[in-house]
């Protein structure tokens, strides 16, 4: 039976992401349509993106280290002010930042890095075991909130400003203004300032006595498609169908609506025991959205794509979360080695990324529009892979509770 009851640290954790997601959401679904509206050019989103994936983990691996050697409040705040750092630059730029999409990508990157290292290990940290899908659900409900409201605001401002640069420029604002504003309550989390060894070498390249660690490396390089890319890339090919800022916030909000209601039912009812079926109904809800958007792709199906894509992510995201999360209980001799594993995670994710990235932008080379619906598929078909390798893991075999 889950624990119902959350500590104060694990609350203010919570927060936290509720204005991260607020923050982000405010703005990071617009960035590649900022770079498309002054570039006209997909290629030059895709490099965006592609510098993004390649330098997360490596400082993420940094940060790792830091977090060991100093403490993991120091590269989460890091990783806030570097998020106003990156848009306030965009607000620099403006309709030049087409020209700086690499350089943008890799500030993100370093961005990321810092930000996911020090929010991962808070998760880790202020929860035990038997919260964790109740800690998830609440997560989840609470940022998908955020979520629904903020990138619909976004659109409005830019729709209703002087002008579309003038709208972009308040949105970007106003999420720099968010990001200070975490900073702020980040003093909530107590300090970790132990000095400690960093050793990656056993999380990166796990040996036969973690059996359970290989198969959620294996599986994370297959999640990279649902990681990140569906949010830029579905925003992206909304504006492409409308051009209307509006109907990509509205979107967006849409996608985050359903899966409120969703996360917060998981949260409460899901178990151990229901984590692999969880798992395998997301799967199917993920590719019959895949099927939909390969025949054809219009507004309509893709507001359908995205609401199976939203109940798909609570689906499967939450019971994912809480078992990678045990693996890692089991394999650390002791609990501050966590930060070691949460790091050689992103490193086959990011590799998955970088690959699917490469068959999207040669697809589209290639055949346009087309390419992009076959990437869409081939993203949510690859889900039935992550769930093949996922379930290898001993406590979803055998556990029947």
């Amino acid at each position: 039976m889950q624990e119902r009851r959350l500590e104060r640290t694990a609350w203010v954790v919570i927060a936290l992401n509720v204005l991260y997601a607020m923050a982000d959401s405010f703005c990071s679904v617009f960035v590649g349509v900022y770079l498309w509206v002054n570039s006209l050019d997909f290629q030059v989103v895709c490099s965006h993106y592609i510098a993004l994936y390649i330098t997360t983990p490596c400082v993420f691996l940094l940060a790792g280290w830091y977090s060991q050697a100093r403490d993991r409040v120091h590269v989460y705040r890091v990783g806030l002010a570097l998020h106003a750092v990156y848009y306030g630059t965009l607000l620099i730029l403006r309709e030049h930042s087409p020209e700086h999409a690499v350089g943008l990508g890799v500030l993100l990157g370093i961005t990321w890095g810092f930000f996911w290292a020090g929010n991962n290990t808070f998760s880790f940290d202020v929860i035990t075991p038997r919260q964790r899908d109740y800690y998830f659900g609440w997560m989840g409900a609470m940022t998908g909130t955020a979520r629904m409201l903020a990138p619909l605001f976004s659109g409005l401002i830019i729709r209703f400003a002087s002008t579309p640069h003038q709208g972009y420029l308040w949105v970007f604002a106003g999420a720099v203004a968010v990001y200070a504003a975490a900073i702020g309550v980040s003093v909530w989390v107590p300090p970790d300032n132990v000095p400690r060894p960093f050793h990656i070498r056993r999380a990166l390249f796990p040996g036969r006595d973690q059996r359970d660690w290989q198969w959620i490396m294996l599986a994370s390089a297959s999640l990279a498609g649902t990681f990140n890319i569906f949010d830029f890339l579905l925003g992206l090919v909304m504006f492409m169908q409308t051009a209307s800022e509006v109907s990509v916030g509205g979107f967006s909000s849409l996608q985050a609506t359903a899966g409120i209601a969703v996360s917060y039912a998981l949260g409460r009812f899901i178990v151990p025991r229901t984590r692999r079926t969880s798992m395998f109904w997301a799967t199917l809800l993920l590719f019959g959205g895949g099927v939909l958007v390969v025949l054809k792709l219009n507004v309509a199906t893709l507001i359908v794509f995205g609401f199976l894509r939203s109940i798909s992510a609570p689906l499967f995201g939450i019971p994912h979360s809480s078992v990678r999360f045990d693996v890692i209980d089991r394999c650390v001799q002791n609990r501050a080695q966590r930060i070691e594993y949460l790091c050689a995670w992103e490193v086959p994710l990011a590799v998955g990324r970088v690959i699917m990235m490469a068959i999207l932008v040669s697809l589209y080379a290639v055949m346009g529009e087309g390419g992009i619906r076959i990437t869409l598929f081939i993203i949510c078909a690859n889900r039935f892979l992550t769930y093949f390798l996922i379930t290898r893991v001993s406590t979803l075999r055998h556990e029947r509770r």
